[in-house]
């Protein structure tokens, strides 16, 4: 069973409510949550709101209260349904005469009254293509019937078949699960397919009524899938919420709503081409990945609105690249790039040097000491850390690199494209206008982005195979792996 939301989004909802102990009545549409005051004394109080009295009968503006509730719970007049409305917290408070004007965040519509949560299930093309819904079916064609008769046979796969390992993620000490499913619908009305296949994420979390740590994971579900795709125009289409039932099973309740999707939006044309990591690929790392992103240490600032603008590179998206890779390599390689022997004993040697003459210089002698000091003590560069890429993980990217520069007739080399990389970076960041663009340097920027990948996938403990094809689909390389 789908609980549609769609009348919600379209239409005017009216209904009750209580908010600081006080009883209102609220009109519900958009993005804006209404209330007014149930009682008159207060509603003819509200000209006060906002305001704060320096002497008795005396007011003047304070500064506007803010949103601190969690949830705001209501129940709605037209359907008797409960709404959970989840405020931007820390947002203004607003008010039009007696109208208080609450910005939302998301609301939940409960079609039965449950109060526990422990599954959300999220519905959305991307996930259609990242757990393809045609390996829940089967055809049964006998040619001669076909083509005589029109018969063939169709039938779904059961549902171990096309349901993944449920693979483990904490976000704020809170345990959740990761699983793939493909839920199956039958209809006999004339205005919808007989069958309808949709491919589900699914999370399961111990029992809670924490309607924030629900829309936490949401976001971070969202995140997850953005990473698969490279891009940040991802869509639930749905998310449906189910409440614990007996022997296991979950029964669904409600459906969640954040503002700011635009299911109108899709980029049907990219999934068409395949561009985004399948789960087949990922197998048993969901729950790494996940939470590498619910404890913010993977770097996604660099992945672009859409498949279209990221085709496009401007100096600010050139520096968050390049910062997403300086980010990763730091976490594959948390000690730096090992030095040699001889390297360590000549900085021990120099440091101590120049620790000597630091102590024994004034003004600006001593400045440039300590200058040459901090110079033998930095760490790798940007060019550094991109060789050394080339040199430990070769095997896996070398193929990728080589397939982009032979189409410009250059051949790969890790540390003149580091090199080009440091060199542009810099010229952006230094706002060095006077510097011609180092046209090879957008090549070894589209590289770069593949090595990120990598980097992400090997940290998450996913194979060389796999990561392979995990970027090969992605970026659409045409590899045959």
């Amino acid at each position: 069973m789908n609980i549609k939301i769609t009348d919600f989004e379209d239409s005017v909802y009216t209904g009750f409510l209580k908010y600081e102990d006080e009883n209102y009545q609220f009109v519900f549409s958009g993005e804006t949550l209404r209330m007014i005051p149930e009682s008159t004394e207060k509603r003819n109080d509200m000209w006060k709101f906002g305001m704060k009295e320096i002497v008795q009968g005396t007011y003047t503006w304070g500064d506007p209260p803010r949103m601190e509730q969690d949830v705001i719970i209501g129940r709605c007049n037209e359907t008797n349904q409960k709404i959970v409305f989840l405020p931007k917290k820390g947002s203004y408070i607003a008010h039009q005469n007696s109208v208080l004007l609450i910005a939302l965040e998301a609301y939940i519509i409960c079609k039965y009254e449950r109060d526990k949560i422990d599954r959300i299930a999220f519905t959305g093309p991307e996930i259609n293509g990242i757990h393809p819904t045609s390996q829940a079916i089967e055809y049964t064609i006998v040619p001669d019937s076909f083509v005589n008769s029109g018969t063939f046979e169709v039938k779904t796969r059961d549902f171990d078949c096309t349901t993944t390992q449920k693979q483990e993620f904490t976000v704020d000490s809170k345990s959740v699960s990761v699983s793939f499913g493909v839920s199956r619908t039958m209809s006999t009305k004339n205005w919808e397919p007989p069958m309808k296949l949709s491919s589900n994420m699914l999370f399961e979390l111990d029992a809670t009524d924490d309607y924030r740590f629900i829309l936490q994971l949401w976001y971070i579900a969202k995140q997850f899938i953005q990473f698969l795709c490279y891009r940040k125009d991802v869509h639930f289409s749905e998310v449906n919420l189910a409440a614990p039932c007996e022997d296991g099973k979950h029964e669904l309740f409600a459906a969640m709503y954040v503002f700011g999707e635009k299911p109108n939006d899709i980029d049907t044309k990219t999934l068409k081409d395949g561009r985004y990591i399948k789960q087949i690929h990922i197998a048993g790392h969901e729950g790494e990945l996940l939470s590498n992103i619910a404890d913010n240490e993977i770097y996604l600032r660099n992945l672009p609105e859409s498949y279209a603008t990221g085709q496009h590179i401007d100096a600010a998206r050139f520096v968050m690249i390049t910062a997403a890779f300086e980010w990763e390599f730091n976490r594959l390689y948390p000690d730096g790039i090992p030095k040699s022997t001889q390297r360590l004993a000549a900085e021990t040697e120099v440091t101590g040097k120049l620790e000597q003459l630091i102590s024994d210089s004034k003004g600006k002698a001593k400045e440039i000491y300590k200058s040459l000091l901090k110079s033998v003590k930095r760490s790798p560069s940007l060019a550094n850390k991109i060789e050394k890429i080339g040199n430990d993980y070769g095997e896996i990217l070398n193929a990728f690199g080589r397939q982009l520069y032979s189409y410009n007739n250059e051949e790969l080399d890790y540390s003149k494209m580091g090199s080009r990389l440091a060199d542009q970076r810099n010229h952006f960041a230094h706002g060095d206008l006077d510097k011609d663009f180092i046209g090879l340097s957008l090549l070894d920027l589209i590289f770069l982005e593949r090595i990120i990948y990598a980097i992400q996938l090997k940290i998450c403990g996913v194979d060389d195979k796999n990561i392979q094809k995990s970027i090969n689909e992605l970026f659409h390389c045409n590899f045959a792996i």
